[in-house]
């Protein structure tokens, strides 16, 4: 039988989980009519109260929750520098939830209810394969939140991001101009940019140019190099292209090296292109051409947002795109 929790007392009530909360704890400042619809929806459950209820905030912490799957911690390590230092300086206490990807329905729930034993008083979120899910339940429970790499925002929720669609049509655009129309789109499972804005751009491109891109020119991989590489040497054993365009730089490591190993010169014989400019670009030989974005920078606007959304501060814009550069490395031309 499933455990109800204040999550369910919530959503059933239709109201916040500090309202759930004020009334389990006794507070006065809740009307009668939502008190009394609470209680009724907390005796038909059969809901006992417990910690993550009583500890509910009712003010606030000057704490900031980060949520992020371990498999995404090589693309936001630096933006946690970002987000550390600019929660110094604003005198916000900062902590690190991470969900794993092995299956595990519950994983996201799960950690959003120990944010809200924790009393945090917002959340930063990273687009990853669950972020959908993730804002749902912000949404639903309004808690306070900026989300880093999808453009998403309304009364309680900003964002941090990048025009992910117009970058990838630039890139693809400026290739299709050359004359070169064979590349494939390499696709992690987890990406901080968003996987279906990056492949919108691309077929915006073929179509400026009376061109298809197919579903068979993208490459579906894992976050994880081990994993990655080996999928990638197998598939370069029968396969070369003009250009690959990767979502980001290990993945763009692992094709330049699988690439290579199957004696596929790079960038004599083909193109390679990435997203982030982190080490990895740097690391990989040939170095690796990527497009940069402010990770760090990106972190720190993410704070400052939030602060200001905790704050009913004045707000020009809660979706706040940030610019990118493409740094020419030598795995292109």
């Amino acid at each position: 039988m499933k455990k109800i929790t204040i999550y369910d007392v919530a959503r059933e009530a239709g109201v916040s989980l500090a309202t759930v909360s004020r009334v389990i704890n006794g507070s006065s400042v809740v009307r009668e009519k939502t008190k009394q619809k609470v209680l009724k929806v907390i005796e038909d459950l059969d809901f006992k109260p417990n910690q993550i209820a009583r500890g509910l905030a009712t003010s606030k912490t000057t704490t900031i929750a980060i949520i992020f799957p371990q498999s995404l911690f090589a693309h936001v390590k630096d933006m946690i520098g970002g987000i550390g230092d600019a929660g110094r300086h604003l005198d916000y206490n900062i902590t690190i939830y991470t969900t794993d990807d092995i299956g595990d329905d519950d994983t996201v729930g799960d950690v959003l209810e120990k944010v809200v034993k924790t009393r945090a008083d917002g959340v930063i979120l990273f687009n990853n394969d669950q972020i959908d899910q993730e804002i749902e339940l912000v949404r639903k429970y309004k808690i306070p939140a900026v989300v880093i790499g999808a453009c998403v925002s309304d009364e309680l929720i900003g964002s941090i991001y990048i025009d992910a669609k117009q970058v990838a049509f630039q890139i693809i655009d400026s290739y299709l101009k050359k004359g070169k129309s064979d590349i494939v789109f390499v696709s992690p499972k987890q990406n901080l940019v968003r996987t279906n804005d990056l492949i919108a751009g691309i077929k915006e491109a073929y179509a400026q140019h009376q061109q298809t891109f197919s579903d068979e020119q993208i490459i579906h991989t894992s976050s994880h190099y081990e994993k990655c590489y080996p999928q990638l040497l197998e598939y370069f054993r029968s396969h070369h292209h003009e250009v690959v365009f990767s979502s980001y730089d290990k993945e763009g490591v692992a094709v330049i090296n699988a690439a290579s190993d199957n004696n596929i010169k790079i960038p004599d014989d083909m193109e390679v292109i990435s997203m982030m400019d982190t080490s990895y670009s740097l690391m990989s030989r040939p170095t690796l051409t990527s497009i940069h974005l402010p990770i760090y920078d990106m972190g720190a606007l993410a704070v400052r947002l939030l602060t200001k959304i905790l704050n009913d501060e004045e707000i020009e814009t809660k979706e706040v795109c940030v610019n990118t550069i493409i740094m020419k490395r030598e795995s292109t031309k």
